[in-house]
């Protein structure tokens, strides 16, 4: 069991000194990942498994650090990945930017590192955000309202895998310290 605890330490130090570049593709390979285990059929005694929406937990993740250009791009591509199966071109990818700046735009206006409250709140309220626009392009490009019971199961699933997952997408930015500052 020591062995375990001192393994865990020196993953979250080692996590702690890595550069935001770094994080940003570590955080890229687990969406790839999650996405193709996504792919295959998830089912449990006769019972569709709902699948969390990665990109959205990354979108909201990374947002948190600011605006940068690196995982928009990122978020980009995993939505036209998205949109391969059966949604419309670029349907996902403005879900992802979208969710993206709004929470980016949510942690510049509020200061969630003091506010624990804050810091739980405002990811399920991006989150519902992204699944929100996912459910009303699904909705106009199919012509009619689509069920909203499989969007809330996924958006459950895809609330209890941030809980789980969310500070893998924490790029390290601090928000007001100038680039060199070491604080």
């Amino acid at each position: 069991m020591n062995g375990l605890g001192e393994f865990a330490d020196a993953m979250a130090l080692r996590w702690e000194n890595a550069r935001p570049r770094s994080r940003l593709f570590i955080g890229a390979l687990l969406v790839v990942l999650i996405g193709m285990v996504g792919l295959t059929p998830k089912t449990l005694f006769g019972v569709q498994l709902s699948w969390p929406y990665i990109a959205l937990i990354a979108a909201v993740g990374w947002g948190r650090s600011g605006m940068a250009f690196g995982p928009m791009a990122f978020l980009l591509l995993f939505g036209f990945a998205q949109d391969a199966s059966q949604a419309p071109w670029g349907s996902h990818g403005l879900a992802n930017l979208l969710t993206y700046g709004l929470s980016a735009m949510v942690s510049q206006m509020a200061d969630t590192e003091r506010s624990p409250l804050l810091s739980f709140v405002l990811p399920v309220v991006t989150l519902f955000f992204g699944i929100t626009l996912v459910w009303l392009v699904a909705s106009v490009s199919s012509g009619h309202l689509v069920r909203v019971t499989p969007m809330l199961t996924a958006y459950f699933a895809t609330l209890v895998v941030h809980m789980l997952i969310s500070p893998l997408f924490d790029l390290g930015v601090r928000r007001g310290v100038p680039a060199g500052a070491g604080v």
